[in-house]
């Protein structure tokens, strides 16, 4: 069993969370991989990080089933012995207006973005609490704070996810576990591929340095983050377009 300690990142097979997976492998954590579907970039993934002797598994679950999450935490525990860090970061949005959205496309978002994250942080709190120790990264979004038109349910989804990490952080303190939240800023990922050339002009100009987020310092500042001893309940904002 790897005596490194072992990182547990959702939505990890790609974009921002392939990122921060390869940087946690080059930093020696034990890196556990949970994914959906695209079971071709986990593959991928695995092998990049294997390439350059980093240690990686594959766990494939569906975050927004309660028992899902429960059995990969468990498989987890029988495999790696321990979680030290979790990284919530799957999530998925549908562009639509509040009048075009139907009841799927809400429940969809909203059980991805923030529920699945709270079934994490509901099994992953447990195991941290018997180790006395733990990190908690929670991934969310500059429009949980300013709001977005055509993303309503994103934008709640992140909403709620910053207040569910302030609500952590406060619970969590007294087991040793620290919670906080990053703004990554806008990516051009698979999703942010699918936003329009007119809004990511609109991202461009309202950034102060007229540019788009680089995942690489991304990723390096969640490592960082992930190690702090005193810091908790924080947003940080790594968008440079101010709230």
């Amino acid at each position: 069993m790897n005596k490194n300690p072992v990182v547990l990142i959702t939505g990890g097979s790609r974009g921002i969370g392939a990122g921060i997976a390869s940087e946690f492998a080059g930093n020696g954590y034990n890196v556990v991989i949970n994914f959906l579907q695209d079971k071709k970039k986990a593959d991928e993934l695995l092998e990049k990080i294997r390439t350059k002797k980093g240690t990686a598994r594959l766990y494939q679950a569906d975050i927004t089933d309660s028992s899902g999450v429960k059995k990969m935490v468990e498989d987890i525990l029988k495999n790696e012995g321990r979680i030290d860090v979790l990284i919530n970061n799957a999530g998925v949005i549908v562009n639509k207006s509040i009048l075009k959205t139907d009841d799927s496309d809400w429940e969809k978002v909203i059980k991805t973005d923030l529920t699945g994250a709270f079934y994490l942080i509901k099994e992953c709190s447990g195991v941290m609490a018997r180790q006395k120790s733990g990190s908690i990264v929670n991934i969310t979004s500059i429009v949980g704070a300013r709001g977005v038109g055509g993303s309503s349910g994103y934008a709640s989804a992140k909403a709620g996810l910053m207040g569910l990490t302030k609500s952590a952080a406060r619970e969590l303190g007294r087991f040793n576990i620290c919670v906080n939240a990053v703004m990554p800023g806008f990516h051009l990922t698979d999703m942010g591929k699918e936003a329009s050339d007119k809004y990511m002009e609109l991202v461009k100009n309202e950034s102060v340095l007229k540019r788009t987020t680089d995942i690489d310092e991304l990723a390096k500042f969640i490592v960082f983050l992930s190690g702090m001893k005193t810091v908790s309940g924080q947003v940080f904002n790594w968008d440079s377009r101010i709230i």
